[in-house]
């Protein structure tokens, strides 16, 4: 059996976290077939194409899949059992900055210049899809094209989850029913066998944002860094302390925040992340799937954010905050609740992660 997924690939260790745990997933669907699993990078999707994963840019892509012919290479859509569309945002609509979902890089050449052919019998689902929109957002500003995206995508797909309220609430309003489940990034572990081990550090993560863009919301990025940097100040004088950093400019904030900080960076080795958050105590943390690969193995946190992303830790029972609402205090009385619940976190996130398990593999088990 083959399966390809739609995700990124040396680029972002998060996406890595949903592919892996989806993956596990498929695994216990499939036990009794041997799986292949092949890997598009969705920013560039003409690494569908066999001998072609290492072009990375969108132009180039878009001009050599249009010139060659499908007939010259075997293609990871066009001979694959099943299509995974594998988590991330995958709806959004930003109409000032003239962002929107409908027009993202992936749809138009792996779904609906290769799925849609004829005579092609590839199952396409779609896991894990969740929102990017304000902090705030009520989902009521999505445009007409990007809502008629979600109902194109939804049709097409045998199998649908979304990973946060948000997302669930749009398509509601759609009348279409698509069922909410925490980020399959909680079974990546799962499917490497890692396990938690004894607290030894607080893990933070600091982005000067809050999080990857501002979305023409008015934060105050100078408190932000301010209060973040009283608030680990104290706690580096009660806790060892670690910044993760997911990328080369969370290393450069870490830096500014504390010249002598001790920083965790394995830039694309997402197996490294998944050890290093087994050995934190619990996190404080701007990057989601910091706090979901903790959570996975019973670690609670708490995600300060500015979009919607930051909400979907509400369905693995951890609090998130907007950026321009956290200051030190909310921050150290954070630290101590999570800190004096430890324990009754890992038992309660149990629950969550085994109905999790069976909602995933009851639609599963639907294809």
């Amino acid at each position: 059996m083959k399966i390809s997924f739609i995700t990124t690939v040396d680029h972002n260790v998060g996406d890595d976290f949903v592919r892996e745990g989806l993956k596990y997933l498929l695994r216990q669907r499939f036990a009794d077939r041997e799986i292949e699993f092949r890997n598009i990078h969705k920013h560039s999707p003409i690494t569908c194409r066999d001998g072609f994963e290492r072009i990375r840019n969108l132009r180039a892509s878009n001009i050599l899949d249009r010139l060659i012919p499908f007939s010259w290479t075997s293609d990871k859509v066009r001979s694959a059992d099943i299509l995974v569309q594998s988590g991330a945002p995958v709806y959004w609509c930003h109409t000032a900055e003239n962002n929107h979902c409908y027009n993202n890089e992936w749809y138009r050449p792996l779904v609906r210049k290769r799925l849609m052919q004829k005579g092609i019998n590839t199952l396409f689902t779609n896991f894990a899809a969740g929102t990017c929109q304000t902090y705030h957002s009520d989902g009521s500003e999505y445009c007409s094209d990007c809502l008629q995206y979600m109902r194109d995508l939804h049709k097409l797909c045998v199998v649908s989850s979304v990973r946060d309220q948000l997302s669930h609430d749009v398509y509601r309003g759609l009348g279409v029913d698509v069922p909410v489940l925490p980020c399959s990034s909680i079974f990546a572990v799962d499917e490497h066998r890692i396990e938690s081990t004894q607290g030894e550090y607080v893990a933070v993560n600091f982005m000067p944002r809050g999080a990857h863009y501002m979305l023409g919301q008015n934060i105050d990025l100078r408190r932000w860094e301010k209060e973040f940097k009283n608030f680990y100040t104290e706690l580096k004088q009660r806790e060892k302390v670690v910044f993760a950093c997911h990328n080369d400019a969370e290393v450069s904030a870490a830096r500014n925040v504390d010249s002598q900080a001790e920083i965790f960076y394995a830039p694309d080795d997402y197996v490294a992340y998944m050890n290093f958050y087994s050995a934190a105590k619990l996190g404080i943390v701007n990057r989601v799937h910091a706090a979901f690969m903790m959570a996975s193995m019973g670690k609670p946190s708490v995600v300060i954010g500015n979009d919607s992303r930051a909400r979907m830790v509400s369905e693995i029972g951890l609090e998130h905050f907007f950026v321009n609402d956290a200051n030190q205090s909310l921050l150290l009385n954070q630290y101590e609740k999570l800190l004096a619940g430890t324990n009754q976190y890992a038992e309660r996130f149990h629950q969550i992660k085994q109905q999790a398990l069976q909602g995933y593999l009851g639609l599963l088990n639907t294809i």
